[in-house]
Formats: structure tokens, sequence, C-alpha cells
């Protein structure tokens, strides 16, 4: 700020001192370069500055040392000007904050969406490897079709940069909802959220369990019914979530690996998975490294 006086006032002494009449001439462009620097309030106290500095070193004395018409018109000409000066640098600079923020924002949608189709393919990948444990052509299709709808509907719960962190309960809420047409799935756990990376293969893994349990698990019988918690350890960053079936028909482990069991594997997203195949109901539960206690204002 001091440069923004010394310079255009050594400017002005190689000019003239003042003997012009326009004390203010070279003092333009400082006050709007301190108008895309600085806040509105700032920028306006330093146009003030400006001009008190200009007048006494420039202008002959105080501005109403002698009130006189041509003084008035004259103050009332700098404010115009400084005024107009200030606020078409604070617009300036509110532009290029925005058009900043916007690139900014643009950036990190392309990068989230090369992630996304990344983690995607990659997933893609993974089930279609399973396809020579599929009993014909004709099973593998049909079982790979249903996984692949299944991650549609989970990028569909997912949009890109609208909001990159899932948060329980409704991410698990809007997983399960097409399964639970009769209120058997029961969600219980404090509002939280998951980190972004763990978004999509805890959906998938849900809605794996979502359809085995609908097929063979508890949701097949009329009593059945399903229990999904969570809670946050003691660590505060870890995120315990458990699925629980009971109810329905005796649980025997499957002779083969199918398409659906890389999805409950741990893997990047979940960090931990442990499937178990107790005869009086499947149950699962999940660890989550990096999310956090989501605080609801009352």
């Amino acid at each position: 700020m001091a440069g923004l006086l010394l310079v255009p006032t050594a400017l002005r002494m190689s000019l003239d001192t003042g003997s012009l009449g326009l004390p203010f001439l070279t003092f333009w462009p400082s006050i709007l370069i301190a108008a895309l620097v600085l806040e509105l309030r700032f920028a306006a106290i330093f146009a003030l500055v400006t001009a008190f500095f200009a007048q006494r070193t420039f202008g002959g004395g105080a501005w109403f040392h002698e009130v006189t018409t041509a003084r008035v018109i004259f103050f009332l000409l700098f404010a115009t000007s400084a005024g107009m000066i200030v606020g078409t640098g604070t617009m300036l600079r509110r532009v290029l904050r925005e058009l900043g923020q916007v690139n900014e924002r643009q950036q990190r949608y392309n990068t989230e969406l090369r992630h996304r189709v990344r983690n995607m393919l990659m997933l893609i990948q993974a089930l279609a490897s399973r396809g020579p444990k599929a009993t014909s052509p004709m099973d593998f299709y049909k079982e790979f079709s249903l996984r692949i709808e299944g991650l549609a509907e989970a990028s569909d719960l997912l949009q890109i940069g609208a909001e990159t962190e899932g948060r329980l309960p409704q991410l698990a809420r809007q997983t399960v909802a097409p399964f639970d047409r009769d209120g058997r799935i029961r969600l219980s756990g404090e509002p939280c959220i998951l980190p972004a990376d763990s978004c999509i293969p805890l959906i998938m893994a849900l809605h794996e369990l979502c359809t085995n349990a609908i097929k063979h698990g508890a949701l097949s019988k009329e009593r059945g019914r399903v229990e999904l918690s969570w809670f946050i350890g003691s660590g505060g960053s870890t995120l315990f979530l458990l699925w629980t079936e009971k109810g329905g028909p005796q649980v025997k482990a499957p002779d083969r690996e199918g398409l659906g069991t890389r999805l409950l594997m741990p893997q990047p997203g979940l960090d931990g998975v442990e499937l178990n195949f107790d005869p009086d109901g499947l149950w699962c539960e999940f660890r989550i490294e990096g999310a956090k206690a989501l605080t609801v204002s009352a």
C-alpha cells in the first residue's frame, strides 16, 4: 500500500508540483489497484487516505480551508470519480474471484469424474473376471446384467460435484428402498459422513446383500427381517456397519464363488469386510476408515 502512494507521488513530482491544478491525476491507477486487491471498505479507506495525501502534498492545503464553489465542485467530482473507480475495481475483483471458483470446481469435477469412471471400470472388470464360474453363458449373462444394474443404481445415488461425500442414513435408505417393500429392513445408527471413495463400494455391497436376502435369505420368508446398524468407534473416524438377517431359512455357505463375492471383500473404500454364514442368519460387518459424525442442529 505504501508503494501505491509513493509511486504516483514520485511520478507527480516528476511532472509538476500541482501547478496544473490536477493533484489526483496520477493517483487514479493506485486507487483502482487497491480496489482490485483489497476488500471494499479497505479500498474506500485507501481512496480517502490518497485524497488527503495528494491534496496536502500538491493541492495547496486542506480542501475546505477556504470554501468556494470551485472547491466544492472539485470535491464532488473527486468523490464521484473515486467511487466509480472503487466500485468498478470491486466488481472486477468479485468477477475474477467467481471465475476462479468456477475453474476450481470444474477441475474438481473433472478429477472426480475420472476417478469415478476408473473405479467403475475396475469394478466391471472384477465382476466380469468371475465369468468362468457360471454354469452357462446365459447364467453368467443374467447375473452380470443384475450387477451392472446395481452399479447403475449406485451411480445414480451420487451426483458428481453435488455431494462427493455420502451420508448415512440417507445413502443406506436409498440403496435398500427398492428391496424393502414391506418395511422389513430396519436401519439404525447416528448420522455420519462417509469418505467419497467408500460410497459406491458400500452401495454395491448393500445391493448385493439385499439381492441375496430376497433370493435365498431372510427376505425370502414372510417372517424374515434384516437389521442394518452402524456406529462410529471411539477414535472418531472408524465406521462399523453391521448387516444382520433374522427369521429366514437356515443358512448354508455357498458351494462356489459367484459374481457378488468380490463385492463383499475388503477393497479400496471398504477397509474391512467380515461375512459370516451363521446357520441362524447371515451377518456381514463392514469397517470404513475416515468417516465422521454429522452434527445435527436442533
